[in-house]
């Protein structure tokens, strides 16, 4: 079951996508690839609902996004406090 900000951002995704075939920006395969991953956004999220999820629970993969994102704001003030921007 995706959340809501997933389903807004398939939903974003999926007008990008149209639009890219749409307005003519890609032409030939290119613009039926568009076409294809397009519905596949928008079916995901119409149906609230992504494979993705039930291809991590086959092949046992846990991400946690509160470490994730805790490590990279630690790196980021360790950055600034040292003064190691780039």
């Amino acid at each position: 079951m995706l959340s809501r900000k997933g389903v807004i951002i398939r939903y974003i995704l999926c007008l990008c996508f149209y639009l890219l075939s749409g307005t003519g920006l890609v032409t030939g395969w290119l613009a039926a690839i568009s076409g294809v991953l397009g519905t596949i956004e928008l079916a995901t999220a119409l149906l609230r609902y992504s494979p993705v999820y039930d291809l991590m629970a086959f092949l046992d993969i846990k991400f946690e996004p509160s470490k994730f994102w805790a490590n990279k704001l630690e790196l980021y003030r360790l950055s600034h406090l040292f003064n190691m921007t780039k």
